[in-house]
């Protein structure tokens, strides 16, 4: 029986796991993900997880994507987060020119960049000069092309649309063109390695600046036909909630085995035999396992209406914001009950629970994930116009 792509890549990563274990702690001293943990993850070819197939890469399905990703962060939380946000960027690839797209995926891309705040893009011949800074571009270090949104200027003025929204351009600059600022000094996720970057004049041509807004006026390009890339972002939205998830599922498998072994000072009776460590421990995976069925369930469900030829609905979009944001804080449920359950061992460096409760936490803040983004949900539901953007993707 042949092997399939994702059997492939589950094997991979069981291969590559005790690289990145070995490295974790590296990239948390050194604030950015080493380059022997990028290399094996290349090498089994994880980074082309959502490439099109017509342009060499995977294509695979979002919810594979979500274990693939959910496996790494049980090993190492920074190599998943900063996987994820690589394959990201590649999504958006849609949108660049049939000649741009053959450029950027030529070969084995990386990707990292964000979205906000917008840099600043001056119109010349053949295309723009692209100058900002921007912040959180996890993974720039191991990065061949950094993505940013831009807006084109008119003798400084920005252009807008009829409707007074500024006019915002995609633009793919090289790695090579770009400055990283190394202030990356944060309390979790430290190996994301998730630094500034200053663009300076950089020339991006026509080919690879994309009109983003109205993103309607930039349908996907002929390799971006699949049903993954008709999900726009919100493939790359649930996936991001898989990184907290497998925190979580560690961090309990670890309290597991210390209560197994460890007698709580002052007392006689063994942790694992305490009322109090079995019920928070099992409250931990019911958290925990609700939330992943949920957010699986409903990726699968969005996946299969594209797939069915199914317009990506609106529902759909709420769905998985909804289950999401809801993940993310059912794993930061679960390592704060572990974290209460393993005592005084939770508070040790040389112990893995505070970096669990670190970095769990950290994810918490990202915008796509917040306790804002029930508010956004919320918005929906009773029908009103919502505030969060990226419903319009």
């Amino acid at each position: 029986m042949p092997v399939t792509d994702v059997e492939a890549l589950h094997q991979g990563v069981e291969k590559i796991a005790p690289v990145l274990r070995e490295n974790a702690p590296v990239a948390d001293r050194e604030c950015r993900l080493p380059d022997a943990s990028v290399e094996a993850m290349r090498e089994v070819g994880l980074y082309r997880m959502w490439i099109p197939r017509a342009l060499g890469g995977l294509e695979i399905d979002p919810v594979s994507a979500f274990d693939l990703v959910e496996e790494i962060a049980r090993v190492d939380a920074a190599a998943a987060w900063n996987l994820y946000m690589s394959i990201t960027p590649g999504i958006v690839g849609m949108w660049l020119p049939e000649r741009g797209a053959d450029e950027v995926y030529a070969g084995e891309p990386r990707f990292a960049g964000t979205l906000v705040p917008p840099m600043t893009a001056v119109p010349v011949e053949g295309g723009y000069r692209i100058t900002g800074r921007v912040s959180f571009v996890s993974g720039c270090h191991a990065a061949t092309w950094l993505n940013f949104t831009a807006v084109p200027t008119d003798d400084g003025t920005p252009r807008t649309t009829d409707d007074g929204r500024p006019v915002t351009v995609l633009v793919f600059v090289p790695r090579a063109e770009c400055q990283i600022v190394e202030n990356w000094d944060v309390l979790g996720m430290r190996g994301t390695g998730s630094d500034d970057v200053i663009v300076d004049g950089a020339f991006v041509p026509d080919r690879r600046t994309p009109l983003l807004v109205p993103f309607a006026d930039a349908p996907p390009g002929p390799a971006f036909q699949g049903p993954l890339y008709r999900m726009v972002i919100w493939q790359s939205t649930a996936v991001l909630a898989a990184v907290a998830l497998g925190i979580a599922r560690t961090a309990i498998t670890e309290v597991t085995e210390l209560a197994t072994a460890k007698t709580p000072a002052f007392t006689t009776v063994p942790l694992r035999e305490r009322a109090m460590a079995q019920s928070e421990i099992a409250r931990a995976e019911g958290h925990r396992c609700a939330a992943r069925a949920y957010l699986r369930e409903v990726l699968a469900e969005g996946y299969a209406a594209c797939e069915a030829g199914r317009p990506f609905e609106t529902d759909h979009r709420r769905s998985i914001q909804l289950a999401a944001a809801h993940g993310v804080e059912a794993a930061a449920t679960a390592v704060r009950l572990v974290h209460q359950i393993a005592g005084t061992s939770a508070i040790r460096n040389n112990r893995p629970f505070a970096a669990h409760f670190r970095d769990v936490h950290t994810i918490t803040q990202h915008a796509f994930v917040s306790p804002s983004r029930y508010e956004s949900v919320g918005q929906l539901m009773f029908g009103l116009p919502p505030e969060w953007p990226m419903f319009a993707f």
